[in-house]
């Protein structure tokens, strides 16, 4: 997809603008769509706004930009939170994690009033695990071994990822799951010792998936579930 990518992410973040208030507390993701979401904000008025971020690399990115921005710590209520996804179905479930700060992305997402996700139109699959079947999961470092190998029973198969998570928690990416039944497993994972979040994002979903091919941005229709 390439430019086309690049300037689907650039109209997303133009489109996602226009639903911005003045006194608001804006909250922001992380991953390079979030960040043409900052270009875009940068050029609008937004001194009467508090902005808070999900992760540490776009409070620096959002800085970097001249716009104010507190890590989501600071904030018990947000009322817009704007991210990206890796994958989302017809129900509007969503796998995050790719960058790593999916712990804080599902803490701002239950905090907020309105949860506005941006994709592309290859992140829009019919099931998850379509394009992107991985589950990555962030776990204290002490539980790092135990986590995989119970990921192993479940049928996957772990790898370490080399970052540490903004919280410096170890994050496992988890290939192979089986992703047929999205809420089981989300429960499940929950329930493994030592996992502090993982990127299912299937109780925190968003009311809104504004999605564009680079020519043009429309709202995805959620399927009856």
């Amino acid at each position: 997809m390439g430019g086309d990518q690049d300037k689907a992410k650039r109209m997303l973040a133009e489109s996602a603008c226009e639903n911005l208030k003045a006194k608001m507390t804006l909250g922001l993701g992380a991953g390079s769509t979030v960040m043409r979401v900052v270009d875009a904000l940068k050029d609008r008025q937004h001194d009467s706004m508090q902005v808070v971020v999900a992760s540490i690399a776009t409070q620096k990115y959002c800085l970097d930009c001249g716009i104010e921005a507190d890590l989501m710590e600071s904030v018990s209520h947000i009322d817009l939170y704007i991210d990206g996804a890796d994958e989302v179905d017809e129900s509007f479930c969503l796998i995050k994690g790719r960058g790593g700060a999916m712990t804080g992305e599902k803490l701002c997402a239950q905090m907020a009033k309105n949860f506005m996700v941006l994709v592309d139109d290859s992140k829009c699959v019919t099931r998850l695990g379509q394009r992107w079947p991985v589950v990555s999961i962030e776990v204290v470092p002490w539980a790092r071994s135990s986590v995989a190998r119970k990921i192993v029973k479940m049928g996957g198969r772990p790898e370490l990822r080399e970052q540490k998570s903004d919280m410096k928690n170890d994050i496992i990416d988890c290939y192979r799951m089986n992703l047929s039944e999205p809420y089981s497993l989300s429960k499940e994972i929950n329930q493994l010792t030592g996992v502090v979040g993982h990127g299912l994002f299937v109780d925190e979903k968003p009311q809104v998936v504004k999605v564009s091919d680079g020519r043009r941005v429309w709202e995805l229709g959620k399927a009856t579930e």
